[in-house]
């Protein structure tokens, strides 16, 4: 059997692991065949040889030379022998000369010694040197019987895969049903990139039963390889949505998806290769939903950092819907949906990165359902005689959006002085700003964004110091600005949007607002 890890498939078989013996000692290898279970399933062995020798209280001392994997394969070999009752020692990055002292000096301490090295093999390689106490080295008898008992426990469990299944749960959910019924159904094609990630596999199943209705989906970058040699595959990296942009003009596809690298987040663009952004892929999949929910007041979540374009189409006057703005971070939003006050009333929900979260799946996100939605909407468009782009031509004219922009500090202590500095300026830069800021709701006990009071913006004294200023309602046009530490990273994020009359004043915002934030010690990063 064999499993992935990065771009290099483990090689499970007996035959393979029978090879890694050799005359004198272990080399193989690393990690294809000799890696970090094969070290542990080692360790295993080598107290039950210690327990049939009947060795009281063995201890075995452990060295490793400077081979990229020598250090993990260290720690999963001394896991393996505590696992069968026997004691080790590290004695960390060391020549096997200094094993083989510790083992020759001090024969009543241990009762072995491992030396985790290949020696002159090349770096492909690694492997492992035994002797026992007094540096005698391990005889041709003691390597079949470690051999042996090696290959009793080499048994890697089976995989279970769950790609058709899935599939058809999905199609389910989107209402494939739907798509199909044509008896001569508009045929679509899509160019799915899914960046040397897991999403061509993912997609693959998928992409088979799409075919079945018409909707051809032709995979790019589809074989996982954890180098990703062409960058992460990131679909808020500009970069990455240019090459998927390139892959469909390339193609003539009707629509492009883009995956990130678990595939849980998905990027898209229209035939013409322009980006259908995340609040525009929310609207279009929402609005979707809309048309056939029995949700009497049904609810929408957004985080923060969402388009206007949202608040636009869901939340005027005559709306029935109830649009929920909510803190950045797929947990706040998953929390949130599953609450008591809204379960049953989530139709959808959404984040600025391209997660897409439904309650009929499990409250979680799918780019591969959001993906199935907005091809049913290109072919319902093309069947019309339209298309994606002429579907969003209005709203592309009206919104602008800056994308994510990030910065970082050169040190963590500039971080709220960066904050309150932007906080401070936009009182100028936006006449009559508005700010919201994150709190917890006392009546759900979850974080959710409110109207700042009328105090002074202190981030450190926040529950979350992200911080939203945004322009009075007014239907010519307006802006807004989020700027916010990483949850994940030691940046500040920074999304700007403008619309309406002040369509291109997202620009002059961003070059007053990364002055500020160059004066306060941070770094544009491209």
């Amino acid at each position: 059997m064999n499993i992935w890890r990065d771009k290099t498939v483990f090689d499970c078989s007996h035959e393979a692991l029978k090879d890694i013996f050799k005359r004198d000692d272990v080399r193989g290898f690393w990690p294809e065949v000799l890696n970090c279970e094969v070290a542990y399933w080692l360790g295993q062995a080598l107290g039950e040889m210690f327990a049939a020798a009947e060795i009281r209280e063995p201890r075995v001392a452990i060295a490793y030379d400077a081979r990229l994997g020598s250090g993990e394969l260290s720690l999963a070999l001394m896991r393996g022998l505590a696992q069968s009752g026997t004691q080790s020692e590290l004695l960390g990055l060391a020549s096997s000369e200094q094993l083989y002292y510790a083992c020759g000096r001090y024969p009543e301490k241990y009762c072995a010694g491992i030396m985790v090295t290949a020696s002159h093999n090349p770096k492909e390689y690694n492997g492992m040197k035994f002797v026992w106490a007094g540096a005698a080295p391990f005889s041709e008898s003691d390597l079949r019987q470690l051999q042996t008992r090696l290959l009793q426990k080499a048994h890697y469990p089976q995989a279970q895969p769950l790609g058709e299944e899935f599939a058809r749960h999905l199609l389910s959910l989107a209402g494939a049903d739907q798509m199909s019924q044509s008896s001569a159904p508009t045929q679509l094609r899509a160019l799915v990139l899914a960046g040397s990630g897991v999403g061509g596999l993912a997609f693959a199943p998928l992409a088979e039963q799409l075919r079945q209705i018409g909707i051809d989906c032709l995979l790019r970058e589809e074989t996982p390889d954890g180098n990703f040699p062409l960058g992460v595959p990131d679909p808020l990296s500009r970069e990455y949505m240019q090459r998927l942009s390139q892959y469909v003009l390339a193609a003539e596809a009707d629509i492009g998806i883009a995956f990130d690298g678990d595939a849980d987040r998905a990027g898209f663009v229209d035939a013409k290769g322009q980006e259908i952004l995340p609040a525009q892929v929310f609207a279009l999949v929402a609005l979707r939903k809309l048309s056939s929910t029995s949700i009497r007041h049904p609810v929408l979540m957004r985080n923060l950092c969402c388009s206007q374009l949202l608040r636009d189409l869901f939340a005027g006057p005559q709306s029935q819907v109830e649009l929920i703005d909510t803190p950045v971070g797929h947990g706040q939003i998953k929390r949130l949906m599953r609450h008591p006050a809204f379960a049953g009333r989530v139709l959808f929900a959404a984040e600025h990165s391209g997660h897409y979260f439904y309650p009929e799946f499990y409250s979680v996100d799918s780019g591969m359902l959001t993906s199935i939605h907005l091809l049913a909407e290109a072919r319902w468009l093309k069947a019309a005689g339209s298309s994606l782009a002429q579907r969003l031509q209005d709203w592309r004219q009206r919104y602008a959006w800056s994308g994510e922009r990030n910065f970082r500090l050169a040190q963590p202590a500039d971080l709220f002085p960066a904050l309150e500095a932007v906080a401070q300026a936009a009182k100028e830069l936006i006449p009559g700003a508005l700010r919201q800021e994150v709190r917890i709701d006392p009546n759900l006990g979850l974080p959710r964004i409110f109207p700042a009071g009328p105090g002074t913006y202190q981030p450190g004294e926040m529950t979350c110091p992200d911080l939203k200023i945004l322009s009075p309602p007014n239907a010519a046009g307006g802006c807004w600005l989020v700027l916010r530490p990483s949850g994940n990273e030691g940046k500040l994020r920074l999304n700007i949007e403008s619309w309406g009359q002040l369509h291109n004043h997202w620009t002059e915002l961003y070059e007053k607002i990364s002055s500020l934030l160059s004066a306060s010690g941070a770094q544009a990063l491209p």
